[in-house]
């Protein structure tokens, strides 16, 4: 799960060689009454240039990327020309106390924030007067408590359930705590530390989280509450399997399984779960997640209702022996050398898939529509802003019943150059929130990939810049309204020849 709504301001590493990043002024100032209304700039000023790259955005709707807060919502990220200031285009409600945390980033020489930074601020004349304290503490994990963030969630945390957070504070360098300005209510509290400092909270890649026991807040100070560092430790198959089984029987009825997908998946095949299930209802059809912090069984968005409605039904799951023999195979297949992360690129996943893949990411591998497949992909690529680039793969797919591989491909095999340039249908299609858009090169290319709407207007770039002959992907994650769009490749040859590629294709967007 990504904890990516958390409400606090703050930056967390290890002191590198240079100066340490630390924060010098914020906007609104600390303890700020009376802050306007609507869509303010939230920003954060620092002692020397950051390095832009480490402040990108994991996730729209919960600002993440070196940014949790409270904020309403949180439109974009920009930087002065001097880079040493961070902005943040953000919506705040009348009446209401705020709190942000700056927790993740670097200088423009790779030198970390020393620790995280927090700031509160209200839209009213005066703060509520409560507070909450308690501790932090390491529990069986090992991590230090020091400088952990704590937030309190207005909903419960787990199962790919995303905090929504109304208050929050830095614990000391004892694991102690004390939120000021909490409004009544009842609060689900949680502690976490990003010790990756990659701007992402992330349990299945090595980050700290605790969750404490939930308790009102009704006019008074409310103290002694404990938070303890878990294990965080992700599921397996079974261990899916087994918490599936538990809570199936409190499932709508009747319902059919589509989907099963695993997230950010270890070398030991442990990962974050999804089983999405129909029932003939978009308002009943569910998504029950399993993630290091838990389990929950949520309704599926209508955004989604119609893609999932259109796979084949699964009546029946693969054995745990076919899944973890598929698993196997593929690691020792070139999966497990595929992971090293090159120093040129930011971002690794691994995910499983099972079931009707023609409509996945395996739909060009499939050969027999009427059957069900596991399927597994590794990949690397870059955050640029809010669009992920993909810039090698590699594709496993699997026999359902068995487990074994029936074909692999990945644009990092080199099982044959691209004779000449090309720009696929983007995939899905309809789509929502994101598709994947591919695109060959016979030769080292200087590469433009656009995102225009029906007006003409350019919404979005995806690639911009020199990129290395062979297939490549680009992933759009639409941040706009539903309606038809368009995307441009315009490619010419670095070489100097007169090699040059245009080709602009349609795409809909289904909210």
């Amino acid at each position: 799960m990504k904890i990516v709504a958390i409400t606090l301001l703050c930056l967390c590493t290890v002191a590198a060689f240079a100066q340490p990043l630390q924060v010098t002024s914020t906007f609104p100032a600390n303890n700020a009454v009376n802050v306007a209304t609507g869509r303010v700039t939230l920003s954060f000023t620092f002692n020397t240039a950051v390095d832009t790259t480490t402040f990108v955005f994991f996730d729209f709707k919960g600002a993440s990327g070196g940014l949790f807060t409270s904020a309403d919502s949180v439109h974009s990220v920009s930087f002065s020309v001097d880079k040493r200031t961070v902005s943040y285009l953000v919506t705040l409600s009348a009446g209401k106390p705020y709190v942000a945390c700056i927790y993740a980033g670097k200088t423009s020489v790779g030198a970390a924030i020393d620790h995280p930074y927090g700031v509160y601020f209200t839209t009213a004349a005066t703060f509520p007067s409560t507070t909450v304290s308690g501790t932090v503490s390491s529990g069986s994990s090992g991590v230090s408590a020091a400088n952990s963030l704590v937030a309190l969630s207005l909903t419960p945390v787990g199962g790919g359930s995303d905090p929504v957070f109304g208050a929050g504070a830095i614990a000391d360098a004892g694991g102690a705590f004390t939120i000021p300005h909490v409004p009544n209510g009842t609060y689900y509290p949680v502690a976490a530390k990003d010790l990756n400092n990659d701007g992402d909270i992330d349990p299945s890649r090595g980050d700290i989280v605790g969750l404490g026991t939930p308790f009102n807040v009704t006019g008074s100070n409310v103290s002694g509450v404990t938070i303890v560092f878990g294990s965080n430790t992700p599921a397996n198959y079974k261990e899916a399997l087994d918490s599936l089984n538990a809570h199936i029987a409190g499932f709508p009825s009747p319902r059919v399984l589509r989907e099963v997908a695993c997230y950010e998946i270890d070398t030991t095949g442990r990962g974050q779960w999804e089983f999405y299930y129909t029932t003939g209802s978009r308002q009943t059809s569910f998504v029950f997640r399993v993630d290091p912090l838990g389990s929950s069984s949520q309704p599926i968005d209508s955004n989604n209702y119609f893609y999932v409605s259109q796979w084949k039904p699964i009546n029946s799951l693969p054995t745990v022996a076919a899944v973890d023999s598929f698993f196997a195979r593929c690691e020792r297949s070139g999966g497990k050398a595929y992971r090293p992360v090159p120093a040129t690129w930011n971002g690794f996943e691994a995910r499983y898939e099972i079931g009707d893949l023609s409509r996945a990411d395996f739909y060009d591998m499939v050969s027999d529509t009427s059957l069900l497949y596991i399927g597994m992909v590794y990949w690397y690529g870059d955050q640029n802003q809010n669009q992920w680039i993909t810039h090698a793969q590699r594709r496993f797919l699997g026999n359902f019943s068995n487990g074994n591989i029936l074909g692999t491909t990945g644009v990092a095999d080199n099982q044959g150059q691209p004779t000449r340039f090309s720009l696929d249908q983007n995939y899905p299609n309809p789509f929502n929130p994101s598709t994947v858009i591919g695109y060959a090169l016979p030769a080292d290319s200087r590469v433009s990939l656009t995102v225009y709407n029906v007006l003409g207007q350019k919404i979005a770039t995806l690639v911009d810049g020199p990129v290395a002959a062979g297939a490549h992907q680009a992933e759009w994650r639409a941040q706009v309204s539903s309606g038809i769009y368009f995307y441009r490749l315009e490619a010419s040859s670095v070489s100097g020849s007169s090699d040059r590629f245009v080709q602009t294709r349609k795409m809909i967007l289904m909210k």
